[in-house]
């Protein structure tokens, strides 16, 4: 990854979805709500998607919950889902998302539970394409102070530092840098391992920016090239005509690469002393320091983050956190754990997610968690689930 000026590191009952000339059929989710899906989306409508939209009564909170995200950008997801046919409210809500909130200025909500929402919707509309298309229906201003800086931000430059400033305040990202070289500026971001399924977000949000640039520069967006981690949809055109023709996909990152040239041109709409006052409301905005107010927390979090790397030691934690080894030991005991405790603990919740939320193969998850082999990985799930890694995902899979 290239280095930046800045780096962050934080941390549907409803209307039926209808096709003209195909048969409905009916399913019924945890949610306890009927949803209606034609056999064209129902083929790519898995168990998966049960899963994605679980009941807020008995969604447990997990380390994905840690990570929040400004509700306003998912304000215009409702809207969109009606406009096709599905009431996204009851979703939501199974998501444990309050859709009312959506529209509160301030409010912040898990990003992992909006990228589930999404998910969810894309899968029962059938739609891989839903975030793109969803972004026809989102107000500029729905983001608070920093959509209203984005809208008036006196040149593309100006627009570019502004995101590398403040994208992490808005959508918790785990990388967020900005580099402007001799030939090309360069943004870069990407989210958390923990949040396995954004893609329809990640969409939404490029789209979302690409409205915004083409206050500045009209057709000419189609210089910036586009790399996407997510997968290759099926079709591509609409990521074409809605983002820019040189979009590529399954990248390591995010990224918007805008030729220099680019970067000069004016905002006709800008108001730079709006500009001015919604830049320092977003300034005044606290990061998110969970590592000094509660290094516990922060254990968990780093160490869910990093299992596959199977290197987080006492003292690299302690080092990391800024604090001998025994200091942390101690605040570890009294709270009534250990490391070893703690990555046993991540490895049980992120194995679950893997098996009941990924088509990954068991040696892929085994490999995900730390294990050195598969045997370690089945003898673990034994102990966790009480059955093997393949035997607790056929039986969810079958009750689902």
């Amino acid at each position: 990854m290239r280095g930046g000026a800045w780096s962050g590191s934080s941390k549907l009952g409803g209307e039926p979805v209808k096709s003209k000339g195909q048969s409905l059929y009916t399913r019924r989710f945890k949610s306890h709500h009927i949803f209606q899906l034609d056999s064209g989306a129902a083929s790519a409508f898995t168990c998966r998607a049960e899963l994605l939209t679980l009941d807020a009564n008995c969604m447990k909170a997990t380390l994905a919950d840690q990570f929040e995200v400004a509700a306003g950008l998912a304000s215009g997801i409702s809207r969109y889902a009606a406009s096709i046919g599905i009431d996204a409210g009851p979703i939501a809500q199974a998501c444990g998302l309050d859709p009312d909130r959506f529209n509160v200025i301030g409010e912040r909500v898990s990003l992992d539970r909006v990228c589930r929402y999404m998910e969810a919707l894309a899968l029962i509309s059938g739609d891989d394409q839903f975030g793109l298309k969803s972004a026809a229906e989102f107000r500029k201003g729905a983001s608070g102070p920093f959509g209203y800086a984005m809208m008036n931000a006196a040149t593309v430059r100006d627009c570019l530092v502004f995101m590398g400033r403040n994208l992490n305040k808005i959508s918790e990202t785990s990388i967020c840098t900005l580099e402007i070289g001799p030939r090309a500026a360069y943004f870069e971001w990407t989210y958390s391992p923990l949040i396995l399924h954004r893609a329809q977000f990640v969409d939404l949000g490029v789209a979302q920016t690409f409205a915004h640039l083409r206050a500045f520069l009209g057709d000419d967006v189609r210089l910036i090239r586009v790399e996407l981690e997510r997968k290759k949809p099926i079709n591509t055109n609409l990521h074409k005509q809605l983002l820019t023709p040189h979009v590529s996909f399954g990248a390591q990152v995010n990224a918007l690469i805008l030729p220099v040239e680019i970067l000069g041109r004016s905002n006709p709409r800008a108001d730079p002393q709006l500009f001015s006052i919604m830049s320092m409301q977003m300034e005044a905005l606290p990061q998110r320091n969970t590592d000094a107010q509660d290094p516990v927390a922060a254990v968990r979090l780093h160490v869910a983050e990093n299992l596959s790397n199977n290197t987080v030691t006492l003292a690299s934690e302690a080092g990391r956190l800024g604090m001998s080894s025994r200091t942390l030991q101690r605040r570890l005991t009294d709270a009534g754990t250990s490391l070893q405790a703690i990555v046993d603990e991540c490895r049980k919740e992120m194995a679950g997610r893997f098996l009941l939320e990924t088509d990954l193969t068991l040696s892929s998850i085994g490999y995900k968690l730390g294990f050195s082999a598969p045997a370690a990985f089945t003898r673990s799930a034994i102990r966790w689930f009480g059955m093997t890694p393949s035997e607790f995902r056929q039986k969810h899979r079958e009750t689902t």
